[in-house]
C-alpha cells in the first residue's frame, strides 16, 4: 500500500510540474465578435496545443477523455460540467481542435446564443481568431470559419476567409467546393465554375455545386 502511494505521489508531483511548465506558453484571445466588443474569455489551462502537430497531439487524449467525449461532440450532454465549458476547455487547451470548433460553431448557431453576452464562452468568431493567431497555417480553420461567416450570412466575410485557406492550399477540394457554393450564391457563376473544376478534379464526392451550376448552364459533362 505505501509503495503504491507513493507511486501515486510521483505521477501527481510529475502531472503538476508538466502542467506548471504548460502554462509558460499561451494563446491570447485576439479580435473582435460580430458586434464589435473586444474578443474575451477564460485564461491559459492546460496547454495550448497545436492539433497539428504529432508532437502535441500526445497530449490529446487527456483533454478529449475529460472534456471532448463523444456526447459532447454530438453535443447530447457534457462530460465534466455544461457542453458548452467542455467545448470551451478543449478549445483553450487546443485552440485549433477541429472538431471541437466545429462543435462550438453548431451549439452556438442551434441555441442562438452568439450574440449574448456570457461571462463563461465567448461567440464563435472568437475562438476562430484565436486558432488563427495560435496556428495561422492552418488551413481548415480558415475553412469552418468562412463555413461559420457563411452560415450567419456574412457572405463577404466568409469568402475572404476562403481566400487566405487559399493561399495556403489552392488544391484543397472542400475549400474549393465551399467557395464555388459561395459564389455562386454571390452570382459569380464563373468563378464558382473554376472552383468547382479544381475540387471535382481531386475528388470531392458531394455533387450540390455540380448540380447548381448545371442548372445555371455552367457545368457541362
Amino acid at each position: 500500500m505505501l509503495r503504491k502511494n507513493a507511486h501515486r505521489l510521483v505521477c501527481i508531483l510529475a502531472l503538476s510540474a508538466f502542467s506548471e511548465a504548460s502554462f509558460s506558453a499561451s494563446a491570447p484571445w485576439v479580435g473582435e465578435t460580430l458586434n464589435k466588443t473586444v474578443c474575451q474569455g477564460k485564461g491559459q489551462g492546460y496547454g495550448p496545443f497545436d492539433y497539428t502537430s504529432p508532437t502535441d497531439r500526445k497530449h490529446l487524449g487527456i483533454v478529449e477523455h475529460y472534456h471532448f467525449t463523444s456526447d459532447v461532440e454530438h453535443l447530447r450532454k457534457g462530460a465534466s460540467g455544461s457542453i458548452a465549458l467542455d467545448l470551451d476547455y478543449t478549445l483553450r487547451a487546443f485552440p485549433n481542435h477541429h472538431r471541437a470548433l466545429n462543435a462550438m460553431m453548431t451549439f452556438q448557431l442551434q441555441k442562438h446564443i452568439y450574440n449574448q453576452r456570457h461571462s463563461d464562452i465567448p461567440p464563435p468568431e472568437c475562438y476562430f481568431q484565436r486558432a488563427i493567431n495560435f496556428a495561422p497555417n492552418d488551413v481548415n480553420v480558415y475553412i469552418l470559419y468562412g463555413i461559420y461567416l457563411h452560415k450567419r450570412g456574412l457572405k463577404e466575410h466568409a469568402l475572404a476567409q476562403y481566400q487566405k485557406a487559399l493561399k495556403i492550399k489552392p488544391q484543397d477540394p472542400e475549400l474549393n467546393y465551399n467557395i464555388g457554393l459561395l459564389l455562386v450564391e454571390l452570382k459569380r457563376p464563373d468563378e464558382a465554375l473554376s472552383h468547382a473544376k479544381i475540387a471535382y478534379q481531386n475528388g470531392y464526392p458531394l455533387p450540390g455545386l455540380k448540380t447548381k451550376l448545371k442548372h445555371l448552364g455552367k457545368w457541362t459533362d
